[in-house]
């Protein structure tokens, strides 16, 4: 429940913590022409707004002058040591703004102790960093009860240039918390890509150039945050998402980077878009620092026709070769990634005629998501002309029907998906 009595209208805004976004906040809300109070366990923090703003000497004479309290402290025990501080100071109908990022728990206990002595508690998540605060640009997520909400809005326009109302208590904490997690996957995500760009010989540099351009263009890393795919562009968006993620693998193999958040987000790259794999496919792994040329070769040749491998018993010079030369070496070198290869090996299929052969790798394409369905129409069509009409007849009907089949598997999945939720 939501603090209870009305807001309080007279006294001046005190800010808690004057850090990198406390103190922006505070210069904010003088520049304003707020009445604000600062107080800050650094007295050197405090002095900057020695001829700006009023400096009480406590937290509790700080709270016993505001009708809001902006508390801009570090973590949960900060904040829980300002109500411990303020909430007895404070005037029945005051509100206490939280701009700390801290538990929804902690945030809880604090409010409900609030409640009772008649104070308001609003959770406003913040972001943008220290000079946005300084400017007035920060981005705020509010949350609590309508009529407290209201009451600070005015005080938090003074530091922020976007305000948006979450919802109800708690809702601008889980916000921020989630707007934070975003952040920080994307930081490990670049990290990580910086770590396979060194190690593949990329001018970082040069290719922070081309992220900035391509951004600009794309919308960068929230563009799906906004953008609802349509439905018919979501399985090919999804099936080209693995191929060059499978491809990164491959790469990050070679070179011997480590890139585990990449082989965690491919498998399950489909949930990103909202779709379903049609069949369960393999991800290319980075190799065990003790692999073997053949167990290289039978781990490619899994990848390759999307099946397990179990050869560990075969052997005559022909299996050997193809284990650990056609498939050890020349399906692992870097310079082509799986998909490029493939293309290469279905147009020399094509050439020869074999249809068997043809349809394997076709299959596997399209279950890996190296190829969508109309990539392989298309593949055909394009085949046609170059291997020839009499080589090539039969394939069309081959892909059809690993299409209706592919999309028969998809559906099913779909449906089972639908009955579990």
């Amino acid at each position: 429940m939501g603090g209870m009595g009305g807001i309080a209208e007279t006294g001046g805004v005190a800010v808690i913590g004057l850090g990198a976004i406390g103190s922006g906040v505070a210069g904010a809300l003088v520049a304003a022409g707020h009445e604000t109070l600062v107080h800050d366990v650094r007295s050197q923090a405090v002095q900057v707004f020695a001829d700006r703003a009023k400096a009480p000497g406590s937290v509790a004479e700080a709270a016993a002058r505001a009708r809001v309290l902006v508390v801009a402290v570090v973590d949960d025990a900060q904040v829980t040591a300002v109500f411990d501080e303020a909430l007895p100071a404070l005037p029945p109908g005051a509100v206490v703004l939280v701009l700390s990022t801290i538990s929804v728990a902690t945030l809880t206990v604090c409010a409900e102790r609030a409640d009772a002595l008649g104070v308001h508690v609003v959770d406003c998540g913040v972001t943008g960093g220290p000079q946005a605060a300084a400017d007035g640009r920060l981005v705020a997520m509010l949350g609590g009860d309508a009529d407290a909400v209201d009451a600070v809005v005015p005080v938090v326009e003074a530091f922020a240039g976007t305000v948006v109302r979450m919802g109800g208590r708690g809702a601008g904490m889980r916000a921020k918390l989630v707007r934070n997690q975003m952040q920080y996957g994307i930081w490990a995500v670049a990290a990580e890509a910086e770590r396979l760009a060194v190690a593949a010989g990329v001018d970082v540099e040069a290719l922070k150039t081309v992220v900035r351009a391509g951004d600009v263009l794309t919308g960068g890393p929230t563009t799906l945050m906004g953008v609802d795919l349509p439905p018919e562009t979501r399985r090919g968006t999804a099936a080209l998402a693995h191929k060059d993620l499978r491809a990164a693998l491959d790469l990050a193999e070679a070179v011997g980077a480590d890139v585990p958040l990449t082989a965690a987000i491919e498998p399950t790259y489909d949930s990103v878009l909202g779709t379903e794999p049609a069949e369960p496919a393999p991800a290319a792994t980075p190799a065990p620092a003790t692999e073997t040329v053949r167990e290289r070769g039978l781990r490619r040749m899994s990848e390759v026709y999307n099946l397990p491998m179990d050869l560990s018993g075969a052997t005559s010079p022909y299996v050997d070769v193809t284990i650990e030369h056609l498939f050890g070496d020349i399906w692992s070198r870097p310079a082509l990634d799986t998909r490029e290869r493939r293309l290469l090996t279905i147009g020399v299929i094509a050439a020869l005629g074999k249809d068997d052969l043809m349809e394997l790798q076709l299959s596997s394409a399209l279950a890996r998501g190296e190829l969508t369905p109309e990539q392989l129409r298309e593949t055909i069509v394009h085949l046609a002309h170059y291997a020839g009409w009499p080589l090539t007849a039969g394939l069309g009907g081959i892909v059809e029907r690993l299409i209706r089949k592919h999309e028969a598997a998809t559906d099913k999945a779909a449906d089972r998906a639908a009955e579990d939720a």
